[in-house]
């Protein structure tokens, strides 16, 4: 990813005072600048989940600012119009309101796949103290509370580093399958009885062949002689 980040209350500190005041202005919400002078940092990160506790994470860690007022990604038809034109502003129609994990994928999707890195734009809220007010959020998008993108990266339910929710179970062979769970001390807990299931082709008599018959098997009746595969294998 890369993330650029907005800072409204520290815009153009490096400039003049004449050309802080044209960057320095109350932002514009469906039309925004995503280079420089008009965002105040670019870090790149790693985005290693599909939900927004995934995404508030990477956040968390890379951007040094953590009350944010919204999460914006461009889609693939804005990432094109980024490269062709990088100063010129981007239509709201270019980019995703990011707040759940329903947004997160829908964002994800509207880019083709491994055509990275991905642009990613957190505009965050002014210093407190700041003697101007903040700008009224969108009517359709509510601005995220200053502390979510903090909560969602340190709840405890995120998988970090799962592309696909799944749980987890000790690596040993009996436990792959979810059968037996191990405790601290190595021991076997919640043990019950396996389901069962077929045994391997390998372990089956007569493996490599085929049964012929046509009627139930009965317990007085022999085992049906297996016919050797003919042809290649």
């Amino acid at each position: 990813m890369r993330i650029v980040y907005v800072l409204p209350s520290r815009h153009g500190l490096a400039l003049s005072q004449f050309e802080r005041n044209n960057v320095n202005v109350a932002p514009n919400y469906n039309l925004l600048h995503w280079c420089p002078p008009h965002v105040n940092g670019v870090v790149f990160a790693e985005l290693d989940s599909f939900d927004i506790r995934g995404m508030s994470a990477m956040i968390y860690r890379a951007v040094p600012h953590h009350r944010i007022r919204y999460i914006l990604g461009a889609t693939g038809e804005g990432r094109r119009r980024l490269r062709r034109s990088p100063m010129r502003e981007l239509d709201s129609m270019d980019y995703v309101f990011i707040d759940s994990d329903e947004t997160v994928r829908a964002w994800l999707l509207s880019n083709p796949v491994l055509d990275d890195p991905l642009p990613l734009m957190v505009y965050c809220y002014r210093d407190r103290g700041s003697e101007r007010q903040d700008t009224p959020a969108l009517r359709r998008v509510d601005y995220l509370n200053q502390n979510d993108v903090r909560n969602w990266a340190h709840d405890p339910a995120q998988r970090i580093g799962q592309m696909h929710s799944r749980e987890l179970f000790d690596d040993r062979p009996g436990d792959r399958e979810g059968r037996v769970r191990y405790g601290a001390d190595g021991a076997p807990k919640n043990a019950g009885p396996r389901p069962f299931s077929p045994p391997h082709p390998t372990q089956r008599p007569g493996a490599g062949c085929l049964f012929r018959h046509s009627l139930p098997l009965s317990p007085l009746r022999p085992p049906p002689h297996p016919i050797p595969q003919t042809g290649p294998r």
